[in-house]
């Protein structure tokens, strides 16, 4: 009997939304007992194996195939009968899961043990009068027995109610009544062992020499048994949902071999393997039957090795297949099925009266979650595909409304590996799904019924359809887009690092773009989807998806938009020139100038007062550049305002003002995405407008936000520095005649400047002073990565050094110090914990150093004191910190950009 007085804790604890001051701390100690309790109740239950259970006695049911305990909830009444209580399956049951065991009879009494021999732990099933349950019963008993729960204090019910969903099977629920159960044995726990094969175990079979597995599947709507061909390196990991075979000992032809005669049945679909006549050269060709008592799906298993007539099977042996009925033997042939693909996978396999050593199978056993997953797959796609169905027709029921929003939920979950923690699955993020149900996924039809229950609400049957999609946005339609968004957001999880997903989804692409725009996360599925898949992107992507997504952005002038274009035109870091083109065609269209920000530079006159020789002040008057924003708002209209009024309303937090310089940024990823590898198209169309000067002139401006800055230097990047005439040096030249080394050699003679045009040079002189100085004044920081938001302009600013050094603007002169700065970064070196040579000298510590304690100090102390030989670092002391400011945290942890950024410095320095 599992105990829960820990792990309930810690629900009541995690328990979301509840008024809980219950710290972090305190969680994960509470979390770790909870573990603890889980772990010891294992070795308990291991512990009791064998034990004889006597009247009285408190016990668990455990289902089998779902892995769940039989729980009964007193809070909540049963669904058919109110004044019952709901019987639930619990994944890790709870003090509603524990019952005492009672006779039915007064021939029994409490204390006494069974009749029938021992209450053996493990694997029983429980059988009533009306219908069988199949649930893992823990004893063994030929008496009627009454279950009654420990909490809830009313037995075990079998009501005379059947259940909605399943025709056929009555409702169990806990309810004051006299009720009786009949125990019958399934398995003895002593037989029960790993190592041997047993009726009801699902396996592989892999032919040994043609290394593939049988498999059973559809091929043109027709089921065919064949050996599946594989690209992987390794066979044995090409595993399928399709290869899983259930055992089953038929006793009835059981004589001198036990177990050792089988029936195979693809595990699900009930389709039994049988044998017809076929014209090919083998005597009998593998087919599948509909009916599972069928003699031709009778198989003997051979051994390859010597053993006993009446030996077991064990698991990982290998094992010939004899065909009871016309004695043939199982074997594989070269004959393809599916001739007319490309690259043919489906093999064709038949018997034959030769027996040969080669037509061995390895039998793989399979693990039971992996069974217990493809059960759960597999009754999902029947639920989905049943609701679809009513959705079309327009009668889906409330109770069945939610059941399918919940089933939607726990695919999520599912597909993920995550936990329900009662969180909104919508807002969850998982790094990384589970592969193998990614492939559950798309095998057992889940994803073709996901399609049809996003169609089924708005398909026309005769008499118009339910919901239209302009509807979706109607409050009382909410649960409908609630369910098309878990459908999306299944979809996204399904696909992400897997590329047979992603192929199968993007045969849907048309479909999905009908809905963007309808807020049900279908753009969010197409951008996960296309996100660095070069090959999806200039299959699937048209100028009518780019033109949909910039109605879009006309339509809701939101930057995401922009971002979902930006990522269509790159892949991993390289740009795709057939959708940048058709991108740079849509988007800088003047049809389409109004979803743009327009920025120009306008001549303002600046007011301020001096002091004259007299007793008056005079107001002077100065005319100055600077970078004004124009762009339409929803009523059409033109608004203007400087982009440094805007940051600083934004800054005091003006909604509006916020919204525009988000826009904007974004409008810059998108510029400076079109020009990513000298796409020439967008490059001479925007440089007009955003010139040198006025992208340094935003680059410089500290009274900007990190992020803009940080785009406007992305940009310089792509639209001014990376294009023509700029071409990369060779920094070394390796191979060299001997008549061109010179007998003496200076610095200056390094110099470039011969290959490179000095009015370039002169062009972005400026560019080359700011970049210095930017990094110069990040090395002088306290703490240079404290920042997470200048860390993003700092990454920007060490790109744009490495290719303006790459593409020969520094003499090497001027590259010698600029290396100085970055070897200073590099190191993480900040003055804030450097200090005076004479004072470590002489052995006198600060309070707050610890530059003397560590390696890694001793490593910075020494940097700094090259790097001051070259006179780039001002030698200053530690200044105190003024008073007011708020006091930085040292990190304790570099973030990616920051690493990113290193990695920059190395690719400079190499």
């Amino acid at each position: 009997m599992n105990r829960y007085s820990a792990q309930k804790q810690f629900w009541k604890a995690a328990k979301p939304g509840a008024n809980s001051t219950t710290d972090a701390v305190l969680l994960n100690k509470l979390h770790h007992a909870a573990d603890l309790e889980k772990k010891q109740n294992e070795t308990e239950n291991k512990k009791l194996l064998g034990t004889v259970i006597q009247y009285g006695n408190v016990i668990q049911l455990l289902h089998l195939k779902s892995n769940k305990y039989l729980t009964v909830n007193k809070r909540l009444p049963a669904l058919l009968e109110k004044n019952a209580m709901r019987v639930t399956l619990d994944e890790a049951g709870n003090e509603g899961s524990w019952f005492y065991i009672q006779p039915f009879y007064k021939l029994r009494s409490i204390g006494d043990s069974t009749t029938n021999g021992y209450l053996l732990c493990q694997f029983h099933v429980l059988k009533i009068k009306q219908h069988i349950l199949n649930f893992v019963f823990q004893v063994v008993i030929g008496d009627k027995v009454v279950l009654n729960p420990v909490n809830a204090g009313q037995p075990l019910h079998a009501s005379t109610h059947q259940l909605v969903d399943n025709p056929g099977c009555n409702e169990v629920n806990s309810v004051n009544c006299t009720t009786s159960w009949k125990i019958v044995l399934f398995m003895k726990w002593s037989d029960n062992k790993d190592d041997i094969l047993k009726g009801g175990d699902v396996v592989r079979l892999f032919h040994a020499e043609q290394e593939k597995f049988l498999t059973c599947d559809e091929h043109r709507k027709k089921q065919h048994v064949f050996l599946r061909t594989t690209g992987r390196q390794s066979a044995t990991s090409a595993t399928s949902s399709k290869a899983l075979w259930e055992v089953e000992v038929n006793p009835d032809y059981v004589e001198d071999y036990q177990e050792c005669q089988s029936s195979m049945d693809p595990d699900q679909d009930a389709a039994r393997r049988g044998l017809h006549n076929a014209p090919e050269k083998m005597a009998y060709s593998l087919v599948s039957v509909p009916e599972g008592n069928d003699i031709s799906s009778i198989f003997e298993l051979d051994p390859t090795t010597l053993r006993g007539g009446d030996s077991l099977v064990p698991r990982n042996s290998y094992v010939r297949l004899r065909h009871l009925c016309t004695n043939t033997w199982v074997h594989s042939t070269n004959i393809p099925i599916d001739k007319e693909e490309e690259k043919p996978v489906m093999l064709k396999i038949g018997t034959s009266p030769v027996k040969e050593d080669k037509e061995a199978f390895a039998i793989v056993p399979v693990s039971p979650a992996e069974v217990r997953d493809l059960d759960f797959a597999n009754d999902a796609s029947k639920v989905l595909g049943s609701i679809a169905g009513k959705l079309e027709k327009g009668t889906i029921t409330q109770n069945e409304r939610r059941s399918v929003t919940k089933l939607l939920e726990d695919l999520v979950y599912f597909v993920t590996g995550g936990t329900n923690s009662g969180q909104d699955v919508l807002e969850v993020m998982f790094a990384k799904p589970n592969r193998e149900r990614q492939k559950l996924m798309r095998e057992q039809n889940i994803l073709k019924q996901i399609f049809k229950l996003l169609q089924a609400p708005f398909t026309d049957c005769g008499d118009g359809p339910m919901l239209r999609l302009e509807e979706l946005g109607d409050q009382r339609h909410a649960p409908f887009r609630h369910i098309c968004r878990l459908c999306y957001r299944v979809l996204r999880h399904s696909q992400q690092d897997y590329r047979k997903n992603q192929e199968y989804i993007a045969k849907q692409f048309g479909f999905m773009q009908k809905q963007i725009g309808y807020d049900v996360l279908a753009e969010d599925t197409i951008t996960a989807l296309l996100h660095n898949n070069r090959k999806l992107l200039e299959k699937h992507i048209t100028a009518a998806e780019i033109d949909t997504f910039v109605s879009l952005v006309r339509k809701n002038r939101e930057p995401r938009f922009l971002d979902y274009l930006s990522d269509l035109c790159v892949s991993m870091n390289k740009s795709i020139p057939v959708t940048q083109e058709l991108i740079c065609k849509a988007v800088l269209n003047p049809a389409n100038a109004d979803i743009l920000i327009e920025t120009k530079l306008v001549l303002s006159r600046f007011e301020f007062e001096e002091l004259s020789s007299g007793e008056n002040s005079l107001e002077v008057g100065e005319d100055e550049e600077e970078v004004w924003l124009f762009w339409k708002d929803s009523n059409k209209e033109v608004r203007s305002k400087s982009i440094r009024e805007l940051a600083q309303d934004a800054k005091e937090g003006q909604k509006e003002d916020r919204d525009v310089l988000s826009y904007y940024r974004y409008q810059l990823n998108l510029f400076a995405r079109m020009c990513l590898d000298r796409q020439y198209l967008a490059i001479n169309e925007i440089s007009g407008q955003l010139d040198v000067d006025l992208i340094l002139r935003c680059m410089s401006d500290e009274n900007l936000p990190y992020d803009l800055r940080a785009s406007f230097c992305r940009l310089m990047l792509h639209m001014h520095v990376d294009r023509d005439p700029q071409e990369q040096v060779t920094p070394v030249k390796y191979a060299r005649l001997w008549s061109e080394i010179p007998s003496e050699i200076a610095i200056d003679d390094y110099d470039s400047s011969g290959t490179s045009k000095d009015e370039i040079k002169e062009r972005f002189a400026q560019t080359m002073d700011f970049v210095e100085e930017y990094l110069r004044d990040v090395v002088c920081q306290r703490f240079p990565f404290s920042d997470k938001e200048k860390n993003k302009l700092t990454f920007e600013v060490v790109n744009l050094a490495r290719n303006l050094i790459y593409f020969g603007f520094y003499n090497f002169c001027d590259l010698l110090r600029l290396t100085k700065i970055l070897l200073a970064i590099l190191d993480c070196v900040h003055v804030a914990t450097i200090f005076p040579i004479a004072k470590v000298a002489k052995g006198e510590e600060s309070k707050g150093s610890n530059v003397m304690r560590s390696i890694h100090g001793v490593g910075e102390l020494m940097t700094q004191v090259v790097l001051r030989g070259g006179g780039f670092l001002p030698i200053t002391p530690l200044a105190a910190a003024p008073e007011g400011n708020v006091k930085q945290a040292e990190p304790e942890k570099e973030d990616i950009l920051v690493m990113d950024t290193k990695l920059k410095i190395i690719e400079i320095l190499q």
